[in-house]
């Protein structure tokens, strides 16, 4: 029997911001070019009483272009140390004496992408794109940007442009098909990432889109068999523990104590703790990993024996698997899926109950969540698109915000309509015990709809343009919690239609409250 050793947290180095949809993978830029700075033709002198003007002149020239090669090589070694400030002041000094470099153009648009600042970053890519309009990189890197943009059909036009230019390079393609993934037509985007695999069959990048893509489409066996490629992810180190055996699925567990490991965010580790009850009819004893905030709900899963905080010593083990690997080591398909979300897992913590004092005439509370994470993309819908609803008399709203925007409420004058319930938020467990007194949840943030759902609250969920794998495609409902109703985005970056839909929804739910009471 094996005992792990004491674990402690790691913060990951930050990286360039990556793609929606909880991808893993960013669009990838051709590298950083280290070209050398591009040189003028002196005109020809031939009379012998100039000689000595003429290499005056020459030795100016010579002069200037090492200033300006140093500039660039400078500004180069910035951007590979990460220094993305120095590097956009260095290259944009190299560039103003000399904007004939279609190298530092393309430096200058990747480091500008970098720092979100897409605009200049487009321009930086079409002034290169003049000078030197058959480099396919250059193109590449140009749809990457507008990707981000979110304009999507000139981000197509871009790629297809490098494509045509040269098919050989794994990451244009990927790219193009980055495209297509964030347009939600994950049929075309699986096409281009089997093009990449072609190119490179070990292409992890890849590999793990393409894994996403059949998850978005409910290819259950090909989705969580690639699911596991995020083992290979940079940014997702799932540390070595070599102690004791992983389990595949098969083995026998009876008598044997399991470590479920934790791993991602929290409202990853909501959403796959409904498999724990599958392996708890298993083994002999499950022990439980996770984050500190999630320990007071993660007690309240039916099957878990102990609950460990990550990065603090667990008791001993026999096997061990990562939480998020249960789907694929049990082959968990549709109907299996189906069958786990029937009813709710989780509850607020023993002892834990939440007393809310709602206005005389309340018929329906309503807890409200209306900013999510910044990055990759800015997961939030301004809390003013909310004002209508409101104002509807007999519903009470409840703000379970915990972040600098709950001062969108003194902002705006709201606390009339909206209490903050931030200050007794101090983890998932108060969140639970809140949430439970609530009617209805509306959230753009993706962890409160995991908790709302866990809990079997009804909860109405705003959804961006670019869905995320688990959200699927143009569906209202969700297979991982009956009690969910998504609202979509029908254009990027536009709120009208989807908040007009639960708008209208709202009043009719409000309206029945009322005429029940």
């Amino acid at each position: 029997m094996a005992k792990a050793a004491t674990t402690r947290k790691k913060r990951s180095a930050k990286k360039t911001p990556k793609s929606s949809a909880k991808s893993k993978t960013a669009n990838q830029d051709d590298a950083v070019t280290a070209a050398s700075t591009a040189t003028t033709n002196s005109d020809e002198v031939e009379a012998s009483t100039a000689s000595a003007a003429a290499q005056q002149s020459e030795d100016v020239a010579v002069q200037r272009r090492q200033v300006i090669s140093d500039l660039f090589q400078r500004g180069l070694a910035a951007h590979q140390a990460g220094q993305i400030d120095d590097a956009i002041r260095l290259y944009s000094t190299a560039l103003r004496q000399n904007p004939n470099q279609p190298d530092v153009w393309n430096n200058l648009g990747v480091a500008l992408r970098r720092s979100k600042k897409f605009d200049a970053a487009l321009i930086a890519y079409r002034r290169a794109a003049d000078i030197r309009p058959g480099n396919a990189g250059l193109w590449s890197n140009m749809g990457n940007c507008l990707r981000e943009m979110m304009r999507f059909e000139e981000a197509l036009v871009a790629h297809k442009k490098a494509l045509e230019l040269d098919d050989t390079v794994k990451s244009h393609t990927f790219n193009a098909g980055l495209v297509y993934r964030d347009m939600n037509r994950f049929e075309a985007a699986l096409e281009y990432f089997e093009r990449a695999l072609e190119i490179d069959p070990d292409y992890v990048d890849a590999n793990w889109d393409r894994s996403l893509a059949h998850l978005a489409l409910g290819n259950y066996a090909e989705g969580w068999a690639g699911y596991e490629t995020r083992r290979k992810l940079a940014d997702n180190p799932i540390r070595s523990l070599d102690s004791a055996p992983e389990w595949d699925g098969k083995t026998d567990l009876r008598g044997k104590r399991i470590l479920l490991r934790a791993e991602q965010g929290f409202g990853d580790m909501i959403q796959f703790a409904r498999f724990v009850p599958l392996v708890a009819k298993k083994a002999g004893h499950v022990i439980l990993e996770c984050r500190k905030e999630l320990v007071p709900i993660m007690k309240t899963v039916a099957g878990v024996d102990t609950v460990v905080e990550k990065g603090r010593a667990v008791p001993e083990f026999d096997v061990h698997v990562p939480l998020l690997s249960l789907p694929h080591v049990m082959g968990i398909g549709e109907k299996d899926l189906q069958k786990t979300s029937t009813d709710s897992y989780l509850a607020p913590p023993q002892g834990k109950r939440a007393r809310l004092a709602p206005p005389p005439g309340t018929a329906l509370k309503v807890g409200l969540i209306w900013a999510g994470k910044l990055n990759p993309r800015d997961r939030s819908c301004p809390l003013e698109t909310f004002l209508p609803m409101l104002s509807a008399k007999g519903a009470a709203f409840y703000s379970f915000q915990i972040d600098e925007r709950r001062a969108d409420i003194d902002r705006l004058g709201l606390h009339a309509f909206v209490t903050d319930l931030g200050d007794h938020i101090h983890d998932f467990g108060d969140s639970a015990a809140l949430m439970r007194e609530m009617d209805l949840v509306i959230t753009i943030d993706s962890s409160p709809a995991h908790l709302a759902g866990a809990l079997g609250i009804p909860v109405w969920m705003l959804q961006l343009y670019t869905t995320d794998w688990r959200w699927m495609v143009d569906r209202s409902d969700s297979p991982w919690y009956p009690t969910m109703r998504i609202y979509r985005q029908q254009k990027p970056g536009d709120w009208s239609a989807p908040v007009e839909k639960l708008g209208k929804d709202f009043s009719t739910l409000l309206q029945a409250r009322i005429n029940s009471q």
